[in-house]
């Protein structure tokens, strides 16, 4: 059996080499004290992205475990890429050329030499990057729980009460629009339809893979993930983009410098991947019941807090951290007994 340090060999050795870059960099922009200063933010980044992210990659594992071994490692590849580069530079600066209406160039210069206006524009795409993640996570989280066929619950005066609506027909959908429009009344008017918008391209990115995985996998995502390991990828890459959004934007309260945040929340997501195949190969998930379970009452408190953003109702990294932590150490806890019991 592997050990557990080789899990995370390659992350660490990704730190090393990205904490590095990072001391250079402030050596180079102001001498000894901004290096230390610059490496402290990083580890800040990296530590709250991992904390964040955790339940993240417990639902990966429940997904990535019925995937085949080739598509796992490419989960590693290609999707590391994907994580560390698409969402963390290129995702910030596909905003920057949107919002400001630039060319990628012109947005990269704004990121890296413009750290004011890159915050402020940052900042003005906040309500329509919230209610895109949100919406979308919503449809993961009622999915998991609307099921009728689910007879083994956490919460038993909530859970089987989801259950129910398994029965009722386009109950995911409807659920995930009235709690839109109950959050979306309280959204300013002028703000209104931007919200409203990126809601429903949410809505529509969850549907079309939902579309894909009916046609080439099977009802649910983890049967779909088995028999076709394209529809397990892509359907992974979208959830770790949803989850990357809130701390893409959450970094700035920290820093708004752009090479510090995409290194920090690198680092993150590259411990995240390797937590995600540490859970799977340990069967980590199999040994606590209700693992399971709190991470996806971990993502629909994400989901609250995102919604909660988009309403000016900041929470911070910290406290998204620490709910995130708290319930899915509650995951554990109450799975102790039946671990114990095997």
């Amino acid at each position: 059996m592997r050990s557990t340090f080789s899990y995370f060999r390659g992350s660490l050795a990704f730190s090393v080499a990205v904490l590095a870059a990072v001391a250079w960099y402030g050596f180079d922009s102001g001498g000894a004290e901004r290096a230390g200063a610059f490496l402290l933010t990083t580890l800040v980044l990296a530590v709250l992205e991992t904390s964040v992210s955790f339940d993240n990659a417990v639902v990966n594992a429940g997904i990535l475990k019925v995937m085949s071994h080739r598509w796992r490692q490419i989960f590693m590849t290609a999707g590391i890429a994907v994580a560390v580069f698409g969402m963390r530079i290129l995702f910030p600066l596909l905003i920057v050329a949107t919002a400001g209406g630039v060319s990628m160039t012109e947005a990269f210069i704004v990121a890296t030499k413009q750290p004011q206006r890159y915050q402020q524009i940052m900042h003005d795409s906040h309500l329509m990057i919230m209610g895109f993640g949100a919406t979308f996570l919503l449809m993961v989280v009622i999915e998991y729980f609307v099921q009728h066929e689910k007879d083994e619950h956490w919460l038993p005066g909530i859970e089987p009460l989801l259950a129910k609506l398994g029965s009722v027909e386009n109950a995911q959908s409807l659920v995930t629009i009235l709690l839109v429009a109950m959050v979306a009344a309280w959204v300013p008017a002028g703000q209104k339809l931007a919200f409203i918008s990126s809601c429903f391209w949410g809505y529509v990115v969850f549907m079309v893979l939902h579309m894909f995985k009916q046609l080439f996998g099977g009802m649910d995502i983890k049967t779909a993930a088995a028999r076709n390991g394209l529809i397990g990828f892509v359907y992974l890459e979208v959830l770790d983009a949803s989850f990357s959004m809130d701390g893409v934007i959450a970094a700035f309260a920290i820093t708004s410098d752009f090479w510090l945040i995409a290194g920090g929340l690198g680092i993150g997501a590259m411990f995240v991947r390797s937590l995600t195949i540490y859970l799977v190969e340990r069967d980590v998930i199999g040994q606590f019941k209700y693992l399971e379970v709190s991470a996806f009452w971990a993502i629909a408190a994400l989901v609250g807090i995102m919604f909660a953003a988009a309403l000016h109702v900041e929470l911070g990294e910290v406290v998204t951290g620490l709910i995130s932590v708290a319930i899915i150490g509650l995951g554990v806890l109450t799975s102790l007994p039946s671990r114990q019991r095997r």
